[in-house]
């Protein structure tokens, strides 16, 4: 796990780094820290999947599925709340105006990009929180998009377009989520 996470209280100084909103530099490198543990996780968790599979282990006593749940367990206990993540994700659902325009995109992409992450390396937490990822389609709506120039929407950003990405993937991969169903503002 030191592998995979940073040591010692990682889970307290996530929450911290994810909260404070005086600080964007704060919340963006603590985002990108998280980011990078969860990928890692989920790199791990893959190859261990891989091999239990290529031993045929049994997916309830096999040694290989014991320590991948064994390392989403500790994981659990490492990462911020997933609450955690859904604030910060709201807090930076809606752009700030022109002058914060390069802040909003790369708070709100880092955002998006946590919620798909916890969506892909740690369903079972997910699946804990209240949390409506049909909301999630209005940022795919959105008519007054700024782009990093300033300029109303002349374009979408690279930033907005990977944002937008991330919530496709975490549609797709959602079970709690309807194609068909109608979305209320």
């Amino acid at each position: 796990m030191a592998n995979i996470f940073p040591g010692g209280g990682t889970k307290v100084y996530f929450t911290k780094g994810l909260k404070v909103d005086i600080a964007a530099l704060v919340q963006h490198c603590t985002g990108l820290a998280l980011t990078k543990s969860l990928r890692k996780m989920g790199n791990v968790v893959h190859v261990f999947k891989t091999i239990a599979a290529a031993l045929e282990e049994d997916e309830v006593e096999g040694q290989w599925t014991q320590r991948r749940k064994e390392i989403e367990k500790e994981a659990r206990r490492r990462v911020a709340d997933f609450q955690v993540i859904v604030a910060f994700s709201q807090q930076h659902l809606t752009s700030s105006g022109l002058q914060n325009a390069t802040k909003h995109a790369l708070l709100s992409e880092s955002s998006q990009r946590l919620l798909w992450l916890y969506h892909e390396c740690l369903p079972d937490l997910v699946a804990e929180a209240r949390f409506e990822v049909g909301k999630l389609v209005l940022t795919l709506t959105e008519d007054s998009l700024v782009s990093l120039s300033g300029h109303a929407d002349q374009g979408r950003s690279p930033l907005q377009i990977v944002k937008q990405l991330h919530v496709l993937r975490l549609l797709n991969a959602s079970d709690q989520f309807t194609w068909s169903g109608k979305i209320g503002r």
